[in-house]
């Protein structure tokens, strides 16, 4: 089973700020005009998501006076991202931000003609390596994966759960090996089969990053018998939102068009009320377990009851691991740091200026250790789902026992 891992050993991300202007992000009193451009790929920056927490931090860093201007653009293939990044080069930005999976290749491609200014890639995939101007920030998945598929074999109620990524989401094929054997692990504690869709293969689990790939996934998945479902991506995650909004809103009508009512229902004998209470079981929608922020607080409001569990990545934590001089409390992002040039990659360097920005590191790695990802049970789930916040805490405790045993 996965190990909790250090910070040291978790590879690394992408992510691009692009600021316009001068260099250096520091103090409104001592500032130098700055601005960080980012670019999302393919969903955007109002994915309740972790493109949209990455824009938030950088709003923030406006608010507190660390950036004098921002600007920003979703872009969904790697042409348009190219030709994005080449823009924002053009301007001379201070630092511009992907945030992926797509376009790590082209963010390294402009990097490289633009010696001169620095790059943030967040969880972009690139096959090629990045070039020194270029900082990368990524999140070890394979622990929360496993968590996820424990809670999700803990929620489901017809015993068959399904987890997918995006294409070229970072170390997709190790997530899902992770949440299948979390859901294998709560099944053989409890003495329960656990059905993992497609757990036999890799390849049917992995979509094009795209809404309607996501949406008919999503669909398949809940005709195949999945009451949980564990999407990680970037825009495919948003075609699941779609489809389950559409069976809530769904759920929501069917009484009135069966005519039940709450005195209708208390009429009925009670063998024939729990019989319709398992088919209403059957019937509602599935459960979802969410990557790149609290579902449970920034998904559309019909859907946040729906959540089960959040896999929350802390960019803010990864930026000030990586930046100097970025705004923000909370967490010792220290622990973060992998530079190769660090003491055995785990304490950071001494600051230093990449394309003008103070930089302490050009690479760091969030995971459930270093508090640079967290793993978020919902409250509405606890209510409903006896003993998951407990299971998963004493699960968690045993990771860690084992991660300080090995």
């Amino acid at each position: 089973m996965p190990v909790l891992r250090s910070a040291a050993a978790a590879a690394a991300a992408l992510l691009v700020l692009s600021g316009c202007g001068g260099s250096g992000l520091g103090k409104k009193d001592d500032l130098v005009r700055t601005s960080v451009c980012a670019v999302s790929s393919p969903s955007g920056f109002s994915d309740h998501s972790l493109g949209q927490a990455v824009f938030d931090q950088v709003r923030q860093a406006m608010a507190d006076g660390a950036i004098d201007s921002t600007s920003s653009q979703r872009v969904s293939t790697p042409a348009q991202t190219r030709t994005v990044l080449e823009r924002y080069a053009g301007q001379a930005c201070t630092l511009t931000v992907l945030v992926g999976p797509g376009g790590g290749e082209e963010l390294a491609e402009v990097a490289r003609e633009s010696p001169a200014q620095a790059f943030l890639a967040v969880s972009a995939s690139a096959q090629s390596q990045m070039p020194d101007n270029v900082l990368t920030l990524d999140f070890e998945l394979e622990d929360p994966g496993y968590l996820a598929g424990f809670a999700a074999a803990s929620a489901t109620e017809t015993g068959t759960v399904a987890a997918v990524v995006g294409q070229g989401f970072p170390s997709g094929a190790e997530v899902l090996a992770a949440f299948d054997e979390g859901a294998r692990a709560y099944g053989k504690l409890h003495d329960e089969e656990i059905v993992v869709l497609g757990e036999a293969g890799v390849a049917e689990r992995t979509l094009s990053d795209t809404v309607s790939a996501g949406r008919a996934w999503a669909a398949g998945a809940e005709e195949a018998g999945a009451d949980v479902l564990a999407p990680f991506g970037s825009a495919a995650p948003q075609g699941v939102v779609a489809h389950l909004a559409e069976r809530v809103e769904d759920a929501e009508a069917a009484p009135a068009e069966d005519g039940d009512t709450p005195a209708a229902e208390d009429a009925q004998g009670g063998g024939e009320a729990e019989a319709d209470a398992a088919e209403d079981a059957e019937d509602a929608p599935p459960s979802l377990i969410w990557y790149g922020a609290d579902g449970a607080k920034v998904l559309p409001r019909a859907l946040r009851q729906q959540v089960l569990l959040s896999v929350v990545p802390e960019p803010g934590l990864g930026l000030r691991a990586l930046l100097a001089s970025w705004p923000g409390e909370g967490g010792d992002p220290e622990l973060l740091v992998t530079d190769a040039d660090s003491a055995e990659g785990a304490q950071p360097a001494e600051p230093q200026l990449v394309a003008g920005l103070e930089v302490r590191s050009r690479r760091a790695v969030g995971t459930l250790g270093n508090e640079g990802v967290r793993v978020v049970p919902s409250d509405g789930a606890l209510s409903s789902v006896t003993g998951l916040g407990r299971e998963l805490a004493d699960e968690l405790a045993r990771m860690e026992d084992e991660a300080e045993e090995g």
